[in-house]
């Protein structure tokens, strides 16, 4: 994961803005499996290290701290709203969701089948999110 997201992580987090609740190699089975795509490797370090959550009212959809995947089950629930079967929902943004493309690993926004690339990685998104809400704060 990039040093500039951990910085302001480190900075700007206030406790209860992550679960800390990792996922387990069976968790990403699982989840794969039931989405039927592969989780890219910088989403995975996120889930990894935070689990769930943000700063600034950013928040990355993950692990629950009581372990529920709710990444999968936000995805389950766009898909039922027609979101293509390539994206996982990584950011609810009530109009719009943030995903990631698994085929591209690039981040997209999507609303009502239409969809815009807006990131070129988890790494980039994560940190222009970041340090918009940290100007805010």
């Amino acid at each position: 994961m990039n040093k500039n997201i951990k910085n302001l992580i480190k900075k700007y987090e206030v406790k209860g803005n992550f679960t800390y609740e990792t996922i387990s190699t069976n968790q990403i089975k699982e989840a794969e499996s039931l989405l039927s795509v592969k989780l890219p490797s910088q989403y995975l370090e996120f889930l990894e290290e935070y689990g769930y959550g943000g700063i600034g009212g950013v928040e990355i959809i993950g692990i629950g701290g009581n372990g529920n995947l709710v990444f999968v089950e936000k995805t389950l629930q766009y898909r039922g709203y027609g979101l293509p079967l390539n994206l996982i929902v990584i950011e609810d943004c009530g109009e719009w969701v943030y995903c990631i493309n698994t085929e591209t690993e690039t981040i997209v926004s999507w609303c009502e089948s239409f969809t815009k690339e807006e990131y070129s990685d988890f790494d980039s998104y994560v940190l222009d999110r970041f340090e918009d809400a940290a100007e805010n704060i």
